[in-house]
Order: structure tokens, then C-alpha cells, then sequence
């Protein structure tokens, strides 16, 4: 129980630090941090036709999971 309630806090800050990033930073991290060519014409393009909640929910689930690996 102690430990469900640490992930959700966890989870909160990452949201949180992530909520302050624009959108094309979210898809750059999630990319690893390099360009891959997509079905959109230009990154431009792709990060207006982001769903911006999508990409945010899946930057923090990332994030968290790299955090459970690093810390056991």
C-alpha cells in the first residue's frame, strides 16, 4: 500500500515536470532524443497533429518505467 501511494506521487512530479514541456519536446524524448521520419511531411507537421494528452500520458508512463529499472 506505502509503495502504490509513493508511484502516485512519483507519477504526479513526472506529470507535472512533463505538463511544462511543449509538445515537441514530448515527442522528441519519446523518439530517444532523434528525428525518425514518420508518416508527416515535417516534424511540424506531426507535432500539430499530436494528441497532446496521448504523448503526455505516455512521456510519463516512460519515465516512471525507466525510474522502477534504475531503482529497483
Amino acid at each position: 500500500m506505502k509503495k502504490t501511494i509513493q508511484n502516485e506521487m512519483v507519477k504526479e512530479q513526472i506529470l507535472a515536470d512533463v505538463l511544462e514541456m511543449n509538445t515537441s519536446s514530448i515527442l522528441k524524448e519519446l523518439d530517444g532524443g532523434k528525428m525518425l521520419p514518420g508518416m508527416c511531411e515535417s516534424f511540424d507537421m506531426r507535432v500539430a497533429m499530436t494528441d497532446r494528452d496521448v504523448v503526455v500520458n505516455r512521456l510519463v508512463e516512460k519515465r516512471f518505467e525507466e525510474m522502477e529499472v534504475l531503482h529497483g
